[in-house]
């Protein structure tokens, strides 16, 4: 799967994307992630914040590398937001949170393999060989 078509398959589902994140704003979410010890973004979350700065589907987030406003009175936090309140959770060193639902947090590591978190103790519960199946994962649990 390509981005472009991951993008369309989920907009389909009724997905909101927010805006595209400017080459910036990616390479400075970068850098602080890497000083909060988390994992760099690998190339399949660079190559989606090139197309949109987050996703949102229903319950379900991809968090962008800024904050975004969805059709809700909140914002959803950006992706080094989120990772400065968990990355100092030892069962999270290393990885990078991208995503959200009301189940399960979702993280890639330095290799940008992803993982199933649960929710309330952030044990890994599943590997994804494929990212754009995290992805989905992520978002249309948060549609259920």
């Amino acid at each position: 799967m390509t981005t472009d078509e991951f993008l369309s398959a989920i907009k389909s589902r009724g997905a909101i994307l927010a805006p595209p994140a400017q080459p910036n704003q990616v390479a400075l979410a970068n850098v602080a992630l890497q000083q909060r010890r988390c994992a760099m973004l690998p190339q399949f979350i660079t190559e989606i914040y090139a197309k949109t700065g987050g996703i949102n589907l229903g319950n379900g987030y991809v968090f962008g590398p800024t904050e975004a406003a969805y059709n809700t009175r909140f914002p959803a936090p950006s992706i080094t937001q989120i990772n400065d309140e968990i990355a100092n959770n030892p069962k999270t060193v290393g990885k990078t949170i991208f995503g959200r639902n009301d189940l399960f947090w979702f993280a890639f590591d330095a290799f940008g393999i992803c993982y199933m978190l649960d929710n309330l103790t952030l044990n890994p519960l599943r590997k994804y060989d494929d990212p754009y199946k995290a992805l989905t994962d992520c978002l249309i649990a948060g549609k259920i």
